[in-house]
């Protein structure tokens, strides 16, 4: 395991000069990727299943210190930080299980027909690892997406080395997290270089990574700044490579004015909540609201104000997306056609904000790009929408993660929800009914995705088991004596 630390991810002062530069570290962790990949990608599945309990046994047997840890450098709070880790091990778990089973490898036969036009000889296809991998942690799950999260343990899932980029927002747990990973996989035979670490706070780390001629693949968790700065980097290599880049979202929230009538409060208490979760530093964070004018609209913004109100401030990640996000929120209240509703800005103390509810109306938010841009922190603008303007205003918002819709039983086969739903289907990776969009569980069924800009391939997730599918790629056999197939194929 390569590391490495060039700032402190906090002030920004400088840590030391090291021996490796950068891209020397990167480029070892990435030769030592490939050999790993030339030594193991014709092994048995039962050897990663080996490795992945290895894995999943280390991550049980961690004890309370290592959430200390993490709290101390997030301040997320033991609460949530227990949940993420319990996460991060039934992930572990559960891509163990799927690879037990070939059924994941997609193998396809097609018998020889002579007769077909044009004649068909025996085809067999299935899904082989498609190489070594680079993992973006994030900063907001320093756990479930991050060094020991969902990318990582997919990669490795589908048979390929993985180098993380550690995010510097969490550098010692980061550290911690390596160190079981590579122990166990260690302990369980896998060969060095199945796994190793970088950190670095520049962006010439990143680059390199990129860059690497023996990566094959990306998977980023972050901004869309970010996000896009990978995927482009990416397409300028002589060979270009998939990044697979989940960059945010404004998950916008709908509801009725039935389901105001009947639930209002209820709706409002639960919005609110999810709205808060995490500081708002969720990719799932509810950011756009939308209700109807009129007074059950009026009830509504007042239940939520209240709410906002009453709640402590939040501690932001770092200095960074704080600022980013006081800058922001300052360009965003000076937009024409928006009025705060609740906060009235987030007046950071130290790594603390509060909550801003701010509002406009359907026209001003269909007409400013601004305020369908992701607030990454506690930040949501609601839209009072006139009778009929709920569809239309679902066209306006951008690529998302989720979409949800509030309304009553009676109303799921009328006109407008049905136009609703189909506006947001369009856009979304994950449509939540009645519901809010925090929470993503761990399920062949779930699909944590969406149309760009929430992430650069929408036909992929990056949670669940079906998340695995980045790093595979199919092949088909032709004619190709048994002995000779994969084991899948027989």
């Amino acid at each position: 395991m390569t590391t490495f630390l060039e700032h402190d991810p906090r002030t920004g002062a400088a840590l030391g000069e090291y021996e490796e530069t950068a891209t020397a570290a990167v480029g070892a962790a990435a030769a030592a990727a490939e050999r790993a990949f030339a030594a193991t990608r014709h092994r048995p599945n039962r050897r990663r299943v080996a490795w992945l309990a290895a894995i999943a046994d280390a991550f049980d047997a961690v004890g309370d210190d290592l959430l200390a840890v993490a709290d101390a450098e997030t301040a997320l709070g033991p609460t949530r930080l227990t949940g993420e880790w319990a996460r991060t091990r039934a992930q572990v778990r559960a891509f163990a299980a799927l690879v037990a089973d070939d059924a994941y490898l997609d193998a396809v036969t097609d018998a020889p027909d002579p007769n077909s036009v044009p004649p068909r000889g025996d085809l067999r296809q299935m899904l082989v690892p498609i190489g070594p991998v680079a993992n973006f942690a994030a900063s907001n799950f320093p756990f479930a997406f991050s060094v020991p999260g969902g990318d990582t343990i997919a990669a490795l899932a589908a048979g390929c080395p993985v180098v993380v980029k550690a995010h510097p927002s969490h550098p010692d747990t980061s550290r911690r997290c390596a160190a079981l990973i590579s122990g166990a996989l260690r302990d369980a035979g896998a060969p060095d270089g199945m796994f190793a670490m970088v950190e670095g706070a520049s962006i010439d780390v990143g680059s390199a990574l990129v860059l690497a001629p023996e990566i094959t693949a990306v998977a980023f968790t972050g901004s869309r700044r970010g996000g896009r700065a990978l995927y482009d980097l990416a397409a300028t290599r002589p060979v270009p490579i998939p990044v697979y880049a989940e960059m945010g979202s404004v998950n916008p929230v709908f509801v009725t004015e039935a389901a105001l009538a009947a639930r209002g409060d209820a709706i409002a208490d639960g919005f609110a909540a999810s709205m808060l979760n995490g500081t708002g530093q969720f990719c799932t964070s509810p950011g756009v609201v939308v209700v109807p004018v009129g007074e059950a609209g009026d009830r509504f913004v007042t239940r939520v104000s209240m709410v906002i109100a009453e709640a402590p401030p939040g501690v932001m990640l770092n200095a960074t997306i704080r600022d980013g996000l006081v800058e922001q929120l300052a360009r965003t209240k000076l937009l024409t056609g928006v009025t705060d509703a609740a906060g009235g800005g987030l007046s950071p103390r130290g790594f603390a904000v509060g909550a801003t509810l701010l509002a406009t109306d359907a026209a001003s938010f269909i007409a400013t790009p601004e305020l369908r841009d992701e607030h990454f922190g506690p930040v949501a603008v609601i839209v009072r929408a006139e009778p009929g303007a709920m569809p239309s205003v679902a066209r306006a918002i951008p690529g998302s993660l989720t979409g949800t819709i509030h309304a009553e039983a009676a109303e799921a086969g009328g006109e407008e929800v049905a136009e609703l739903r189909d506006a947001l289907v369009e856009r979304v990776g994950r449509l939540v009914w009645n519901g809010f969009p925090t929470g993503v569980a761990i399920s062949p069924a779930m699909h944590h995705g969406g149309p760009y800009p929430a992430t650069t391939h929408s036909g992929f997730t990056s949670v669940g088991q079906a998340s695995v599918r980045r790093f595979l790629r199919p092949v088909t056999f032709q004619d190709v004596p048994e002995g000779a197939l994969p084991s899948a194929l027989h």
